[in-house]
């Protein structure tokens, strides 16, 4: 019998699956004329990229502090996914940054797909809080 959280990871399972196979492969082949176009756009967007990598590790930070103070509640476990998403975030905000200052040659999809787990952990952190609170 399977529950609502195995469906939920099978769906998400299947939607990273499918993103990865039917995504456009030009793309993925050459990112460098994305590179070229992204960083020669000005200091402004690098300024922006590093003010919200300060954000998210603050958001971060302040997520393991509450996870701290419920010790092993039941909300704990949405806090655990929550500062999981930070991370996630924090690491593919660093990819990012790395890109549009020219020091990795990373592939933007892989990015995207980081993003993408970092938004799909934040969302199962808050069923399950709601979860634990109805």
């Amino acid at each position: 019998m399977e529950t609502k959280e195995s469906k939920a990871f099978l769906s998400v399972g299947l939607l990273l699956f499918g993103v990865a196979v039917f995504f456009p492969g030009h793309s993925l082949a050459d990112p460098s004329s994305k590179i070229a176009a992204h960083s020669a756009s000005g200091l402004l967007p690098v300024v922006l990229d590093v003010l919200l990598l300060l954000g998210i590790g603050f958001c971060f930070f302040s997520s393991l502090k509450v996870k701290s103070f419920l010790k092993d509640g039941e909300l704990a476990f949405g806090w655990i996914l929550f500062s999981f998403s930070f991370a996630i975030l924090f690491m593919a905000q660093l990819f990012s940054l790395s890109v549009s200052s020219g020091l990795f040659n990373i592939p933007l999809i892989i990015v995207s797909l980081i993003r993408l787990l970092s938004i799909l952990s934040l969302g199962l952190g808050i069923y399950f809080m709601k979860k634990v609170l109805s």
